[in-house]
């Protein structure tokens, strides 16, 4: 295992069964990864409006307890988006981890890509609500 940037084509993606053997191999891994960092974004990005529309309709709702938000439907849905977003993060991390450039350029060139098909919100200043 190199500890070292390198640029090798034989590599082994999170599992035994994800090796990369060739430059197509890792070309094909690349396509994944720049995939599933996008999903990250996205997930990010989704998590965000959520809050966002939630703190909202919340803030109208002044007689429901803390304890109803805690257990509500939205609370759960929002607690299961993070935990698979904390489980990609945590996977592309160790993807970053093998060193390998073109697989770091992978992860990089995603995150890139999600921010720009799903945050373009934040870039707008449309989801701004300075009295949540």
């Amino acid at each position: 295992m190199h500890m070292s940037f390198h640029l090798g084509e034989n590599e082994v993606i999170l599992f035994d069964e994800w090796h990369a053997i060739n430059g197509q191999g890792i070309g094909w891994s690349m396509v994944g990864i720049i995939l599933l960092t996008s999903i990250y974004e996205g997930l990010k990005s989704y998590r965000d409006h959520l809050f966002i529309n939630t703190a909202r309709l919340w803030k109208t709702k002044d007689n429901r307890s803390r304890r109803s938000f805690l257990f509500s439907k939205i609370h759960f849905f929002q607690t299961i988006i993070h935990v698979i977003q904390l489980i990609i993060g945590y996977c592309l991390m160790l993807i970053f981890m093998t060193y390998n450039i073109w697989l770091c350029l992978a992860v990089a060139l995603g995150a890139g890509l999600g921010y720009w098909l799903f945050a373009w919100e934040k870039s707008s200043g449309d989801n701004i609500d300075c009295c949540l």
